[in-house]
This record gives C-alpha cells, structure tokens and sequence, in this order.
C-alpha cells in the first residue's frame, strides 16, 4: 500500500490521464495540485482522491510540499510526476525500499521524476525550499540538505518511463528561459554560503518568477 501518492500538473492533463491508467498497486490517498486550475479529472481506482484546484502555479517545491502538508500523517510519501507511466511491477518495487527515514529516488530519467520521502525526513530537514519557483534546483537543494543532515539518501533502479519536460514544452519555454537562470543562481548562493535553510516564500520573487505573468 502507498500511504500517500502526489502529483503536481499544470499542463497536458491527458498525460496524467496515462499515468493513472498504469498504477498497479493499492493506494490510500492520490493527491493532485492541479496549477492549471481544473476542478477533477482522473483518480486511481480504490484510493481516496483529492483534486486541489489552484488558481495561480504555485510551483513545484510548493506543490510538493502542500502535498506533505496536506496529508501529514503519512509514514511517507511518494510524490511523480505528471508525464509518467509506470511499468508493471514498478511501484510495487519502489514502495518495497521506501520508509519514513529514506528519501528514495526513481531509476528514471531524471531520478527525481518520481521520488518518496519518509517522516522522519520530512521531521528533520524540513520542507522544500519554496524561494526556488516555480521549477528547478529545488530538488539538488533538498538531496544535499538531506545528505548534509546524515539521512539515507538511495538511488534505486526502480524503471519509469518519463516523458521529460512535458510542461515546458506546451508553452513555457521563454518563461523558463529566464527562471531557470534566477534558481540556479540562487542555488549557487545557497551552496557558497553553506545554507542549509528551508528558505521562504517571497511575494516579490514570486510575481518576478511566475510563468503566469506577461512573458
């Protein structure tokens, strides 16, 4: 059993459609936060699914942590992306080496396209890094904080087909351009100065970086 499987989407629903089609395993709750604003759309079969219309892109590092803070009760949790599918047998293999004092990363392309994080992580580090919007280098920021912290950190070679940038490609490719340099920039900040931090949201960096803005 999955205690919790998240997925942020902005874009291309139909490709979350897939993804859901390919689960293979019982799962207790399926969250979506849905950036794209859609009121419902595809749940997984005996789970209990809830749809989270956003009216504004959160991001990814705040997508991903409504999901753990929505559901805190969970021993861990497995958070994919929307352009997956996985091959038979795959989420069983994932949720075998997955618990509450691991962060586990996929045998995708890349690993964090489908990653599970446990409690006691969660308890130590922290949450994900929310100045980082809305994509990119909010994962590498979190592996070292997790690494830094003396917590397990595997990368398994559990398969899963990734349709990889998915969203950029149905639209966002001049939005990213620039973001994608402001993340990495403050990533590189981070890294020099040793911080370790959970950072913060910031309104400010939020209306600069948002891909909802007039490009």
């Amino acid at each position: 059993m999955i205690p919790v499987l998240g997925v942020p989407v902005l874009a291309r629903h139909e490709l979350l459609g897939r993804m859901v089609e390919t689960v293979d395993v019982p799962v207790d709750l399926f969250v979506v936060v849905d950036n794209g604003g859609r009121d419902g759309g595809p749940t997984v079969r005996g789970a209990r699914n809830y749809w989270l219309p956003i009216p504004s892109n959160l991001g990814v590092a705040s997508s991903w942590n409504l999901i753990i803070k929505s559901t805190p009760y969970a021993p861990w949790w497995m958070i994919a992306n929307f352009d997956i599918e996985w091959p038979a047998g795959s989420l069983e293999q994932l949720a075998a080496i997955s618990g509450p004092d691991r962060l586990v990363l996929s045998g995708g392309m890349p690993p964090w396209c489908v990653f599970t994080v446990g409690e006691q992580v969660v308890d130590h580090v922290g949450l994900f890094d929310e100045h980082f919007h809305p994509a990119y280098f909010e994962d590498n920021d979190y592996e070292r904080r997790v690494r830094a912290a003396g917590l397990k950190v595997i990368y398994s070679d559990v398969p899963v087909v990734h349709h990889n940038s998915s969203t950029i490609a149905a639209g966002y490719e001049r939005h990213n351009a620039s973001t994608f340099v402001a993340n990495s920039d403050y990533y590189a900040a981070k890294q020099a100065t040793d911080d370790m931090g959970e950072g913060r949201w910031q309104l400010r960096r939020r209306r600069q970086l948002g891909w909802d803005r007039p490009c």
